[in-house]
């Protein structure tokens, strides 16, 4: 029957000059589940410290262990969220399907002809028309949806909720930090002078009811700026004047209507199946500007557009492997200390492995016992490493998303931080080879007793 010191009577202990190392609660667990008595040992040499000269830093190697996997974990986690980001519209703003949109030389309208198509195509769970154009809010001038209240298609939200009122507005995230508000405030809202009337809207106080992700859209030929992400504001259209709202529309129906169509298709419908109806629907109109009076509609063409990327996103999407580059580096970095760890181990231990010997240790057991150790710390590096990663991985996302306005919603790659999980244990007994060989060769059947 094989002993471990750790087992001898008290005076074999004193005899040999070794303090006796603080009982492990999960090595007095394994020996009574039956574990080997190399991986008793090994859990002992990862879990206590020691005294004197044979004194590791166990807790260190352990805490080491725990911050890389937790590193590793972190940075996967943030980098697949930045994926998600780059590859679901909707969080930044985009959150519809395609859009129809006036190209021609004078910005024109999307003409009722077109939602009268929309209405019925099976293939479409939603439309909304909004129109852009810029106004004053506070003095400041800013870039403006303008929707209907209770729309089907909004800004997508970040907090507060979308406008329902002809007295609500809607704001981005940076827009409302520029003017110094918070929710539930009131801003002035104006556009023109007085003397433009009656293309003109006087100074209109609004309620801030909630912020939003604004989509990448307008053109810089119509106004000077767009809206994106965490710039613009979204009103109702019934908020403007009605002798201005009367003022801008054209004796021909037909050039009547929002500056876009929003549409987003039902779930399931294929991008094969859903991208011949929007042609079908803009050609429709383009025939309708054909046939108005007098050339009115000359020059006006629907175009189907599909999504507008803000600046922010097309940078986020050269980013690439990056994340993968991170980990490997943390990877690399987390083995090399493990290893130095498991090398100091062995050599510190050299009494405690010689006395292994000499109470009947085989070579294989000693290289076990390393073994053990290796697993014991990457275990312990897992368990305490994968959920603070996950918690810290999520967290600077949301904090990240919440600086670039996007929609802050943190995923978490199961499969990768599994590979990491299984990574950290197999490459904690790779490197845990040569010293495990190291302790077999030294303190094996040929060493001196």
């Amino acid at each position: 029957m094989l002993l471990t010191f750790w087992g001898l009577p008290h005076r074999v202990v004193r005899r040999a000059r070794l303090a006796p190392p603080a009982t492990s609660r999960l090595a007095q667990a394994g020996a009574a589940a039956g574990l080997p008595v190399s991986g008793v040992v090994g859990v002992r040499m990862a879990l206590e410290s020691g005294s004197g000269r044979t004194a590791m830093p166990v807790r260190s190697a352990l805490l080491g262990t725990a911050l890389a996997v937790a590193l590793a974990v972190t940075t996967v986690t943030f980098g697949s969220s930045l994926q998600t980001l780059v590859t679901h519209p909707p969080l930044y703003g985009w959150n519809w399907s395609y859009m129809l949109s006036q190209v021609g030389s004078g910005g024109g309208n999307v003409p009722p002809q077109a939602f009268a198509l929309l209405a019925r195509d099976p293939d479409v769970a939603a439309y909304t028309g909004v129109s852009y154009q810029e106004a004053d809010i506070d003095g400041q001038n800013i870039p403006f949806l303008f929707g209907q209240t209770h729309a089907k298609i909004s800004p997508a939200m970040l907090s507060g909720h979308a406008v329902d009122k002809k007295n609500q507005i809607v704001l981005g995230a940076a827009t409302m930090a520029q003017l110094h508000k918070r929710l539930g405030d009131t801003v002035t809202v104006s556009y023109g002078s007085a003397k433009d009337a009656p293309i003109y809207v006087p100074p209109t106080k609004l309620v801030i009811v909630g912020t939003a992700t604004f989509p990448a859209v307008g053109f810089a030929s119509i106004v000077s700026d767009h809206t994106s992400m965490g710039t613009g504001a979204f009103v109702s259209t019934a908020t403007l004047p009605a002798k201005f709202q009367q003022a801008m529309e054209s004796p021909d129906p037909t050039l009547n209507g929002p500056n876009l169509a929003l549409v987003r298709l039902r779930a399931g419908i294929s991008p094969s199946v859903g991208s011949k109806d929007p042609q079908r629907i803009a050609r429709a109109a383009n025939r309708a500007f054909a046939v108005v009076p007098n050339g009115g509609g000359a020059g006006d063409t629907i175009a189907v557009v599909g999504v507008q990327r803000p600046a922010e996103i097309v940078d986020y999407r050269t980013i690439g492997v990056t994340p993968i580059l991170l980990v490997s580096g943390l990877a690399l970095g987390a083995v090399t200390a493990l290893a130095l760890t498991l090398t100091a181990s062995v050599r510190r231990r050299r009494r405690d492995l010689a006395l292994l010997k000499t109470l009947g240790f085989t070579q294989r057991q000693l290289a076990a016992a390393v073994s053990w150790q290796a697993s014991v710390a990457a275990v312990v590096g897992i368990v305490v490493g994968v959920p603070l990663g996950i918690v810290l991985g999520r967290w600077l996302w949301v904090l990240f998303a919440r600086l670039i306005y996007a929609v802050p919603e943190p995923t978490v790659p199961v499969l990768w931080v599994a590979l990491i999980a299984l990574g950290a244990v197999v490459l904690a007994n790779v490197v845990a080879a040569v010293p495990a060989r190291s302790a077999a060769r030294a303190y094996g059947p040929h060493a001196p007793g």
